[in-house]
């Protein structure tokens, strides 16, 4: 709480001398950018088809384990001692297959994390250079960025977002 009263009394002051030299301030809200980007959009869709192969194969394994188990139970009345230990090994193998493959892909660092900062990064380079053109162009001494908690309140003027959407939406 007492952090919180620092940085507004801070930014508070801040703005209070900039707007004492008549300096151009205004606001972003990225999360709703990114929400309403065609590019962001285009990126989830294929986030999502990968995602979608990701899930089939973990299915596929799904269902060999799923069969391995229903082949076992039905046999294992007649299955000798090191039968048994081989079928519950393989399954063990499977199972121990699949977990690696699902951490693989949705653990830390996995090739979903990675493979969403390679659709993201584009993005987040095509916005700060559309923020920081808009910025020189229209002379802003600062944007800041409301869904980052950093604005208490600000007017609805001082908010490029619509500008921010529009320019990220542009056909190229």
């Amino acid at each position: 709480m007492k952090k919180i009263i620092v940085l507004t009394t801070f930014i508070l002051f801040v703005m209070g001398a900039l707007f004492a030299q008549n300096v151009k301030v205004a606001y972003i809200d990225s999360e709703r950018i990114m929400m309403e980007s065609k590019d962001t959009k285009e990126a989830q869709s294929l986030f999502q088809k990968d995602r979608e192969g990701w899930m089939r194969q973990i299915d596929d394994l799904d269902a060999e384990i799923q069969r391995l188990e229903s082949d076992f139970n039905t046999k294992k009345l007649t299955l000798s001692a090191s039968g048994k230990k081989q079928a519950e090994d393989k399954i063990e193998e499977k199972k121990n297959a699949r977990k690696e493959i699902v951490e693989s892909i949705f653990g830390d660092n996995g090739r979903a994390q990675s493979r969403n900062a390679e659709l993201l990064q584009p993005i987040m380079t095509k916005l700060r250079v559309i923020i920081e053109r808009i910025a020189v162009e229209e002379n802003y001494a600062m944007i800041f960025d409301a869904s980052s908690a950093g604005i208490i309140w600000a007017q609805p003027r001082l908010d490029l977002t619509e500008q921010i959407i529009n320019e990220m939406n542009k056909t190229e």
